[in-house]
């Protein structure tokens, strides 16, 4: 397992070096575990509220004019679901944070499919991000893992544990194997694991 890896999921200073990794700044005078705390409740409250809307925003291309533009409109259409102060997030923490939101409501319980370890890494489709690719082949070795991992408590010790459990698929999706560092937030790699594991589930058995 990689130094890189270990030290993500202990939560430890490694998010200066990632590249998705938000600044202290990101979170206002509350803090790291409150503003996260306060995005998985307001993403929760617009999923539940109107699960098209945010279904509508993880369709849209990452990065991109069209997703801004929708994430603006939920923000001011939901402003409701915002229980203090002002969300200040970049567009990577609401998209997964929607995503796992999402995800949680499509579906009440894990995917019945067991761990494929020794499973191809899915086609890479065009305009498909390194991460997206790279959290797609954790889903297809190890759904039921990274599914637990989804149902844990965000900087927790129940996700630590899921972590671990998901650590061999993780590790072997690993463009340069197990010791190739990973540099991406634990909040946003959840995200990408959230949307990966949608489209999993969207798609016919076998």
């Amino acid at each position: 397992m990689s130094i890189a890896i270990v030290m993500l999921l202990a939560g430890t200073n490694v998010q200066a070096q990632e590249a998705d990794a938000p600044a202290a700044r990101d979170f206002g005078a509350y803090g790291r575990d409150a503003a996260e705390d306060s995005m998985i409740d307001f993403a929760r409250c617009v999923v539940r509220g109107s699960p098209r809307t945010a279904a509508d925003a993880l369709a849209t291309r990452p990065g991109t004019r069209e997703e801004t533009a929708r994430f603006n409109a939920i923000a001011k259409s939901r402003k409701g679901c915002l229980r203090h102060g002002k969300l200040r997030m970049k567009g990577n923490w609401m998209r997964g944070a929607l995503a796992e939101q999402l995800y949680l409501n499509r579906f009440a319980t894990p995917p019945v499919e067991p761990a494929r370890p020794d499973a191809p890494a899915p086609v890479v489709a065009e305009g498909t991000s390194a991460y997206q690719a790279y959290a797609d082949c954790a889903v297809a070795r190890n759904a039921p893992a990274i599914d637990t991992l989804m149902r844990s408590k965000a900087g927790s010790g129940e996700e630590r544990l899921a972590y671990g459990q998901a650590m061999p698929a993780l590790s072997s999706c690993l463009a340069g194997g197990e010791n190739t560092r990973l540099k991406i937030d634990r909040a946003v790699l959840r995200g990408y694991l959230a949307e990966a594991l949608l489209d999993f589930r969207k798609r016919p058995p076998g």
